[in-house]
This record gives structure tokens, sequence and C-alpha cells, in this order.
């Protein structure tokens, strides 16, 4: 079948058309601003790049005996949250991420070696000490609008209790006096929370026959088959009796999978 156009075209516009990387927007909920004049209610319009972070599975290869290797998931792997900012000529943004990334870890020793600032709770931190993480974090959002612009819809991510952990290098050079200075930032952050996931009900676990219970029994009975087999020691009445050993700490193994899935 040929490719056809207008066929593309039809049904791309069922779904609002093509999407565009340019109408999106980054707030920040309660930022510690800590005197510059960069605050939640002007943030946005210095950011001038984002990368909404993805989503990475941590994966581990499980060898049977005789079989092929099979790979299975272990956990989520946070990506960092990339963006670029562009900078104003008085510094103000400079100084708020400065400021800001100090709260994380106090790196400045202009005071002196046992000088201290105060934290947004107003606390105080010595040079190279860590901060609380109530003291520096904020909640970041990103969102993405969509091409209609009669409609105000957009697709949202949060980032919750997020923090700056790299402010890059400042590039400056006498032939670009026809640039922008940009700034670029990478956040890490401690959940993030997607528009389009599905929302979980806490109380949907309780009806999984026993939940909780079948998963505590499921984990002991794997850890019992491994201790008794370990306590057989090393060496096989038989190859046959290796072949029962590892089959039944496979199985047992299964089962746990099985339950906790």
């Amino acid at each position: 079948m040929a490719f056809n156009i207008s066929q593309f075209k039809g049904q791309l516009n069922q779904f609002g058309g093509a999407a565009r990387a340019n109408i999106f927007e980054v707030q920040v909920i309660n930022p510690p601003t800590f005197g510059t004049k960069v605050n939640a209610t002007n943030f946005h319009f210095f950011c001038q790049t984002a990368t909404v972070p993805g989503i990475a599975l941590e994966t581990q290869m499980y060898m049977p005996v005789a079989g092929r290797p099979v790979q299975f998931p272990t956990g989520v792997v946070p990506t960092s949250f990339n963006s670029v900012f562009l900078m104003d000529s008085e510094h103000q943004l400079l100084t708020f991420f400065h400021r800001w990334i100090q709260q994380v870890v106090n790196y400045g020793v202009g005071g002196g070696k046992f000088s201290s600032i105060q934290s947004r709770t107003g606390g105080t931190m010595l040079p190279f000490e860590i901060g609380y993480m109530s003291d520096y974090a904020a909640d970041i959002i990103i969102k993405h609008y969509t091409t209609d612009s009669n409609e105000n819809k957009y697709y949202e991510t949060k980032l919750q209790n997020a923090y700056p952990v790299a402010i890059g290098d400042i590039d400056l050079a006498w032939e670009t006096n026809d640039s922008y200075l940009t700034l670029p930032v990478s956040f890490a952050y401690e959940q993030i929370v997607y528009a389009g996931e599905e929302l979980g009900n806490p109380l949907s676990g309780l009806g999984r026959g026993s939940g909780f219970l079948d998963a505590l029994g499921a984990i002991a009975g794997f850890v019992g088959t491994v201790q008794q087999t370990v306590k057989q020691g090393t060496k096989f009445d038989s190859v046959q009796d290796a072949v029962n050993r590892i089959y039944r700490v496979r199985n047992s193994f299964n089962r746990m999978a099985n339950t906790l899935g």
C-alpha cells in the first residue's frame, strides 16, 4: 500500500495534530529565593529549554540451567531534569541558583572556614555542611501545551522535592555580541508524577487474596528452600541430586515472583 499523505494528516488531526516543542512552561512552587528578584511568578519566563525526564527500568539477568537467559525488571532508575535558563544582565537568576544550591551543600567559604549561612527555615549551615531537604527542596511543574490555541490543555509532569545538583559553565566570548547568555542547570528530585499515569487505589491491594501475607509467605518459602539446599552441602550424591536441588530453588523463586507480581 502506497503512503498517502492525506490519510496520514487525517489520522494525526484526530489527535490534535503533531505536538510542538516550543509551547511549554516550567513552574517552581515555593522556591528558596533568598533575597533575589527571581520568584515563583517570574521563574517560568527564564526557562528557555527543558527536557522532560523519561523512565528507565533497572533490570537483572536470570540465568536458568540449560535454558535461555531471561531479563527481568528490578526497579526504576531516576533520570535528571535538565534545563537551560536565559540569564539577565543583573545576574539575579545566577545569584538565585548559586544561593539555592548552597542550601543543598554550603560550598561557600567567603566569610571564613567557620562562617555560617542561614537556611530557609532559620537554621545555620557551616561550610561544606549538607542541608536538610525541607530547607532546599521545591516542587517543579513542567507543562507542555496542546497546539490548539483555543484550548488551555497541557500534559503535566511534576517533580516533587526537586533541587539543583549541577549549575553549568557560563561561556563568555568577545565575538558573541549577537547572542544571549544562557545557564544550564540540572535537577534531582524525590518523586516524579506524570499526568498520563494511572492513579492507584490505596485500598485495592486488600482484595488480592491474602495480599501482603501471601507475599511474606512466598518470600519466607523461598528463603527456607535456599537455606535447606545450602545446609545439604556442596557435594552431590548424583547428577540427579544436583538437578533436583536446582529445580527446587528455581520453582520456589518462580512461586515468589508470581505472588509478588
